[in-house]
């Protein structure tokens, strides 16, 4: 071979290394892209990716790849065009681990009467109706007291106070003398009205009418068997009263009242009928069981509060005057549609239970409710019979319904609400 023609073959074989390293360093330059193999070769063109998404709770997202927080999977990724998983409205799913963690329990919606416990506290009183007041009805001085504090028992007919009253010793005189002198006179069904009027007993007129002669004093008696509650602050031996002042006020305790005040809530648990178990500290261990026999139609404006009252029998007098009790009063009313309690979440507008529909999905459900048993709440509309509602763990997954949809960016959806409403019962 002649020397041209080697130098001739060695300078395209240099020319020929050259364009073929820069070609490598400048790909572009010849019309190819460092991310893309040459046309022709059959290669589909690379995807970006939008986030990493847990496809058993959707809420979960992250801007690379990784663990759902909750069960652990791989979080999927989502490329641009595609919407990901998403979620089903009401309804949220919970893995089984993330269910024993939580600790979901749930309970069924039932028909039963619901029960509802007061504990209030009150004042045992004397029975009003029993109650009796002594009052002077003349003007008097008070020359003798047999009675000196309150407290005293007594009895009908008992003397109280021996007292002077001109007023009433004329009466006396003059009936005294009628009777003795023309017993059959029309004047002396008169005269023994006025002494009754002056306050003498039917049997203190008797022994007048028979009697020798006409006593100075007059003696003041009980008009009733009962219990010495009160004296007025005049009652002394030597002071004077006036006509209608008070002298002593006598109660019966073989009946007591226990007294209690109960709010405008509590009025659909309180009957007439309603059972009251009493406690009072003077007698541990021993309960006194009554039903409610009055509820007051009248309002405390202040405290927003109704008298109720309850008879007790006392007649070994175990119950004191003015002490403390405190009460259970118990109520019962027909059966109705009964959701735990623990069930109903107030985390919304309106009262919400989650359902189990099986495989570890629940749905927010709004319910309309009426009265709060000690357990369960009357269910107005929401639910049926039968339904399983979450009575553990709902807050819980409610929380979690509100991660995923704060996830989405979205509101929580309003949760459903079943058309079937029963009606309230109010006997």
């Amino acid at each position: 071979m002649k020397a041209s023609a080697i130098f001739a073959f060695v300078l395209v074989a240099a020319a020929a290394g050259g364009t073929g390293y820069y070609a490598a360093k400048h790909p572009l330059t010849l019309g190819l892209s460092a991310s893309q193999p040459a046309a022709g070769n059959g290669a589909p063109a690379a995807r970006k990716i939008k986030f990493y998404q847990s496809p058993m709770h959707p809420w979960i997202k992250s801007d690379k790849p990784g663990k759902c927080t909750i069960c652990g999977m791989n979080l999927a990724p989502v490329y641009e065009g595609e919407a990901g998983f998403a979620t089903e409205g009401n309804v949220i799913t919970l893995p089984a681990t993330t269910l024993s963690v939580i600790g979901v329990q749930t309970s069924e919606v039932r028909r039963a009467p619901l029960s509802r416990t007061l504990r209030v506290t009150g004042v045992i009183d004397d029975d009003e109706t029993r109650h009796r007041y002594l009052a002077s009805y003349t003007d008097a001085r008070l020359e003798k007291l047999f009675v000196h504090t309150t407290g005293v028992e007594v009895t009908e007919g008992q003397p109280l106070a021996v007292v002077y009253s001109p007023d009433l010793l004329t009466a006396r005189q003059e009936f005294h003398a009628l009777a003795t002198a023309t017993p059959n006179s029309p004047l002396l069904a008169p005269a023994r009205e006025k002494l009754r009027r002056l306050g003498l007993l039917d049997s203190q007129i008797d022994v007048l009418a028979t009697s020798a002669e006409v006593t100075r004093e007059t003696e003041i008696l009980a008009n009733k068997t009962g219990t010495v509650v009160a004296r007025s602050a005049t009652v002394y031996e030597g002071g004077y009263v006036k006509a209608g002042e008070m002298l002593f006020a006598i109660g019966d305790f073989s009946k007591m009242w226990f007294i209690f005040d109960a709010y405008e809530a509590d009025f659909p648990a309180l009957k007439t009928t309603t059972r009251v178990d009493i406690n009072v500290p003077s007698l541990p261990g021993q309960t006194f069981t009554s039903p409610v026999a009055f509820i007051d139609p009248n309002l405390n404006e202040m405290t927003r509060t109704a008298k109720v009252r309850v008879i007790l029998d006392n007649a070994d007098r175990r119950l004191l005057h003015k002490q403390t009790a405190t009460a259970r009063v118990v109520s019962e009313s027909p059966a109705a549609l009964l959701v735990p309690r623990s069930a109903v979440l107030f985390t919304q507008r309106e009262p919400v239970v989650y359902l189990d529909q099986g495989g570890g999905g629940y749905e927010a459900r709004t319910v309309k409710i009426g009265r709060a048993g000690d357990d369960a709440y009357e269910v107005l509309s929401g639910l049926e019979e039968g339904d399983q509602v979450v009575t553990q763990g709902a807050l819980l997954i409610d929380a979690q319904a509100q991660v995923a949809h704060s996830a989405q960016g979205s509101p929580p959806a309003a949760p459903a609400a079943q058309a079937h409403e029963h009606p309230a019962t109010t006997k």
